[in-house]
């Protein structure tokens, strides 16, 4: 979304039906990561070797990832030594739950 050129309702949701299509259930629009719920296991997304290879890094320089998330509030937690907060906003069925589950697990590994 971030590349868009026209950022409307219509172009949002196109995109994230294309990506959603090729399994690519995220995206960012600024500094907001938008996930889409896969209905299904995508287990490869959230490995060991991931959460290594996402921290550290900057949101925009790897593929779109809660990840991203969870480490730009952990490196400002350590680095302004002040409390962070992350919303987590959708509807009924729309993986809040395991999108806090992958955040809160992605901060107790590093």
């Amino acid at each position: 979304n971030t590349e868009m050129v026209h950022l409307d309702d219509a172009n949002i949701l196109n995109n994230l039906r294309r990506r959603f299509m090729k399994d690519e259930i995220y995206t960012y629009t600024a500094n907001v990561l938008l996930a889409v719920n896969p209905y299904k296991q995508m287990q490869h997304l959230y490995t060991p070797e991931k959460v290594a290879g996402y921290r550290g890094k900057s949101a925009g320089s790897l593929p779109p990832h809660p990840y991203t998330i969870a480490d730009t509030a952990y490196r400002h937690l350590l680095r302004e030594r002040r409390d962070q907060a992350l919303v987590i906003s959708g509807e009924s069925g729309a993986g809040k739950t395991e999108s806090a589950k992958l955040l809160l697990r992605y901060v107790a590994q590093v």
